[in-house]
C-alpha cells in the first residue's frame, strides 16, 4: 500500500497546518546558515549525575529529594532521570536547552514546562520498554530512550498522557542538523558522536520501506555512510520536513560542498532504537 504524503506544520506552538515546515526549529531559535553552535555544555559522565552541567552545581541532598519511580528492572534510569529532575524544579530552561541537546530546542521549551504534571508522572513506578523506559501521570507521559540513561542525565520525551507516542517531525529535522553537524566538524556538542548517539539506522534490519511497496530492505545509509563526505556547510534555516505516513519522515536541506556548489540533500528518517534514524540520503 502506497503511504500518503502529508506535511506537518510545528514552528509556532499550538498551531496546526498543511504546510512544509523550515528550520525555526533550529538552535536558540536563530538559523546560522551553517554553523551550529558547539558552545552547548556536555552532559555529566554518569559518576557526576548528580550535578547540573553550568551553573551552581546541585548537592546529592537536593538530586535524591525529587521523587523518581524506580524501575526494578532498570535501576540506572530512575538515578539517571533525578538529576535532570532537579534542573526542572529550578527552572532554568536556557540550563535545560544547553543539557538536553539531544532535543530540539522547541521541543525542550514546549515539553518541560508542565512542571507539575511532570513531576506527578516521574512520582510513579517507571516502566521498562522495548526501547524506552516510561512514568506515567494523569496528564504527562514521560519517557527516557536507552542513550539517555547511558549517559547518565537522562532527558526525557514528554508528552500528554494518552496521545500518540509518535515523536514530532521536528525531532526528525532535529536529528538531521546533528548529522550534518558533525559533519562539518561543527557537532551540537562535543560528546554527539555517532558510537554514542546512533543517528544512523542500523544496517542489520532489513525493515526499510518509506514507499511501502511491501518488500523490507536494509537502510541504504547504512552501507554507505560516507555518502555527504566533503560537504562544508548546510543552510539551517532552510531546513523542511514532510510526513510520508506511519513512522516515516523526509527532510529537505540544501549542502555546500568544498567547491563552493550548494545542492538540496533530501533525509528520510524512521523511528529507531533511539528516536528518530537516518536511513536514507539522496539528491
Amino acid at each position: 500500500m502506497n503511504r500518503q504524503r502529508t506535511a506537518v506544520f510545528t514552528c509556532a506552538v499550538g498551531v496546526s497546518a498543511i504546510l512544509l515546515v523550515s528550520g525555526c526549529d533550529s538552535r536558540s531559535g536563530v538559523d546560522t546558515a551553517s554553523s551550529p553552535s558547539t558552545a552547548s555544555t556536555a552532559r555529566p559522565s554518569a559518576a557526576a549525575s548528580t550535578a547540573p552541567t553550568t551553573g551552581t552545581p546541585t548537592s546529592a541532598t537536593t538530586v535524591a529529594t525529587v521523587p523518581v519511580g524506580e524501575v526494578p528492572t532498570n535501576p540506572q534510569a530512575a538515578e539517571a532521570l533525578r538529576p535532570w529532575a532537579t534542573d526542572l524544579v529550578d527552572g532554568d530552561i536556557d540550563l535545560l536547552t544547553k543539557t538536553c541537546w539531544t532535543i530540539s530546542p522547541q521541543g525542550v521549551a514546549e515539553m518541560y514546562t508542565d512542571t507539575d504534571a511532570i513531576l506527578a508522572a516521574i512520582a510513579q513506578p517507571g516502566v521498562d520498554g522495548q526501547f524506552a523506559v516510561t512514568w506515567t501521570g494523569p496528564q504527562r507521559t514521560v519517557s527516557v530512550k536507552r542513550s539517555e540513561i547511558v549517559s547518565g542525565y537522562a532527558c526525557p520525551s514528554v508528552r500528554p498522557t494518552g496521545s500518540s507516542a509518535d515523536l514530532d517531525p521536528r525531532e526528525a529535522r532535529h536529528t538531521v542538523r546533528r548529522y550534518l553537524s558533525r559533519f562539518i566538524g561543527k557537532p551540537v556538542n562535543p560528546a554527539d558522536v555517532e558510537g554514542d548517539y546512533r543517528l544512523v539506522c542500523d544496517g542489520a534490519l532489513q525493515t526499510w520501506d518509506p514507499d511501502g511497496t511491501g518488500t523490507a530492505t536494509a537502510p541504504p545509509l547504512a552501507n554507505n555512510p560516507g555518502r555527504l563526505t566533503g560537504i562544508t556547510a548546510f543552510q539551517d534555516s532552510e531546513i523542511t520536513s514532510e510526513q510520508l505516513g506511519n513512522s516515516y519522515v523526509r527532510v529537505s536541506v540544501p549542502v555546500t560542498n568544498a567547491a563552493g556548489v550548494t545542492t538540496t540533500e533530501i533525509f528520510t528518517l524512521d523511528v529507531g532504537a533511539n528516536g528518530y534514524c537516518i536511513g536514507d540520503v539522496s539528491p
